[in-house]
């Protein structure tokens, strides 16, 4: 009895370590998207080391939010996989994509609109070509939030079938294609940052068309999103979703609001300082990913 249990133990060791692997592979990353921005944009100048930098804190504020609003989802889907309540489970995933995509498109089009007031409030008075650059990456990234919001969700999908292979390979070709793109645009092109934020919104493009593609065809997966288009709104399942979401986003963002509110602080020492904290910070971001880990 007691060799059987062992085994037992050892299995299950086994396939947390499957699931818990490929999960720090992709915060890992999820972590170099930013950090290649930030390093290939450095011969251009610390302005625009600097306005990657700044805007990043705020970027990854909202993937803490979207994270959490895709961990509600999958919690809710994981619960009707279950039980193997496979109709549920798909009417779920399918509520979660459309809160998804309204809540990311008001986030996108309320950035996009106030792009310059928001900056001003958070980081107040910056020097001019730091402003220019933090705008240009602003208003790109604010472009991708929809496509960023969309791959999290379709992703916390698949981990929700035990999966999370998929997500880390996905998250392996944004990376490869955020890099290339950069050495093209940067390097190639000399776009600067304008280059480094178009780089990043195709990679998330393309991640969130690839992995959506994948759920749309699946017609036989449990989380198959065949009847995405029929649109029919659930208003429990979608406060489900949001009633598991928004208390682990807000808890999840504290920190990273700390962190914006130190940024803020640097900008007055000038963008030499700015610049040096943007890059211990991409460092230090390594150090945490295994306790971003979600579900």
């Amino acid at each position: 009895m007691e060799i059987n249990n062992t085994i037992a133990e050892q299995w299950k060791g086994r396939k947390l370590w499957r699931l818990l692997f490929p999960l720090i592979v992709e915060q890992m990353l999820a972590v170099t998207i930013g950090m290649a921005d930030t390093a290939m944009v450095a011969s251009v100048g610390e302005h625009a080391v600097s306005g990657v930098s700044l805007v990043d804190s705020i970027n990854v504020l909202l993937v803490i939010a979207f994270g959490a609003l895709a961990m509600g989802g999958s919690v809710v889907v994981s619960q009707y996989i279950g039980r193997r309540d496979t109709k549920k489970a798909r009417v779920a995933a399918c509520q979660l994509m459309y809160t998804t995509a309204a809540v990311s498109l008001a986030i996108m089009l309320f950035t996009a609109a106030l792009c310059a007031p928001i900056l001003r409030l958070v980081y107040g008075r910056i020097e001019a070509d730091v402003m220019e650059a933090v705008k240009t990456y602003f208003m790109l990234s604010a472009i991708s939030y929809p496509f960023l919001a969309i791959y999290n969700a379709a992703a916390s999908l698949y981990r929700s079938m035990g999966n999370s292979r998929i997500s880390m390979l996905i998250s392996l070709l944004v990376n490869i294609l955020n890099i290339t793109g950069n050495a093209v645009l940067i390097f190639g092109f000399h776009l600067g940052v304008l280059g480094a934020g178009l780089s990043t919104m195709a990679s998330r493009v393309v991640a969130a068309v690839v992995l959506m593609a994948m759920l749309v065809s699946d017609k036989y997966s449990p989380i198959s999103l065949a009847d995405l288009c029929n649109i029919r709104l659930n208003g429990g399942v979608i406060r489900s979703i949001l009633n598991v979401g928004i208390p682990s986003g807000v808890e999840s963002s504290m920190f990273q609001i700390g962190k914006i509110l130190v940024a803020r602080i640097f900008t007055t020492f000038g963008t030499a300082a700015i610049a040096a904290n943007a890059i211990s910070n991409s460092i230090n971001s390594f150090t945490s990913t295994p306790g971003l880990l979600s579900v």
